[in-house]
């Protein structure tokens, strides 16, 4: 599965957006439950989300991170910004090892 695929099947991808200081960062079980409501899920029950989230948060860097979260709350796309970051390698290397972790983890 490529990169590109991946961040596809986990959610449309996002332009990062500044939240103020109050706003506080939405925890796994909301961002599954927006993107379950959202219909954004492909299928995915809010376990297998959780599941997914917690592999992405355990095995990627902060900016990807970031990035993928928000896509996944949000819905909106953030390829630019994931293919902007520095290094491209690093983040086909991490996806690649979220997809393992989320085949051997969340099956």
């Amino acid at each position: 599965m490529t990169l590109f695929r991946f961040i596809g099947l986990c959610a449309t991808a996002v332009v990062l957006t500044h939240s103020s200081p109050a706003q506080a960062v939405p925890t796994g079980a909301q961002i599954c439950k927006k993107m379950i409501s959202d219909g954004r899920a492909n299928g995915q029950t809010q376990q297998q989300c959780l599941c997914r989230h917690a592999a992405a948060d355990s095995v990627l860097d902060d900016d990807i991170k970031t990035l993928l979260f928000d896509a996944w709350y949000t819905g909106t796309n953030n390829m630019a910004a994931l293919e902007a970051l520095p290094n491209p390698r690093r983040v086909q290397k991490q996806m690649r090892s979220l997809s393992r972790k989320i085949k051997k983890t969340c099956s």
